[in-house]
């Protein structure tokens, strides 16, 4: 009866408005997630790279330490413990870029009808950090594998 009237153009409930704006949420949801899981394998993902380019271009350097005496404990403690340092340094800063990028996205996906306000819990960054270093110690175990294989002769032969 109300749009009968010609003052009236449009009508709309708050109920429907908050089951609307439920849906929108849920699919952002969704896509939260798959981005969540897009980062953590692309972080799995860097992590091996420079894992193993740093072995590769340095497998000279590791040769010779083994060629010295070194158990491939020892030579394991040595290229670990650059990659969990650079890993540190990654999550620090790496905290810091995502709460500027995070609101930068917000503040990207607001409408006239739907403004997000930034709130980053401390757990965020526990479980970002942990997913970080859980990933960081799969890397480790994959790369003492990778280690004991370098076949010292072989490397030591090879010209750079």
């Amino acid at each position: 009866s109300l749009l009968k009237d010609g003052k009236i153009s449009s009508l709309t409930s708050t109920r429907y408005l908050k089951d609307l704006l439920g849906e929108t949420l849920q699919a952002l949801n969704k896509v939260v997630y798959v981005l969540i899981v897009s980062a953590g394998l692309l972080a799995f993902v860097v992590l091996y790279n420079l894992a193993n380019v740093n072995i590769s271009e340095r497998i000279r350097e590791l040769a010779t330490i083994k060629v010295l005496g070194f158990y491939d404990k020892e030579v394991y403690d040595y290229v670990t413990k650059e990659i969990i340092l650079l890993t540190f340094i990654g999550i620090i800063l790496g905290l810091f870029a995502g709460y500027g990028l995070s609101g930068f996205i917000l503040k990207t996906c607001e409408t006239e009808a739907l403004i997000f306000k930034v709130v980053s819990l401390p757990m965020s960054y526990i479980m970002s950090a942990g997913i970080t270093v859980i990933f960081t110690v799969i890397v480790n175990i994959m790369t003492f594998f990778v280690l004991k294989k370098v076949d010292i002769i072989e490397s030591l032969k090879s010209v750079e």
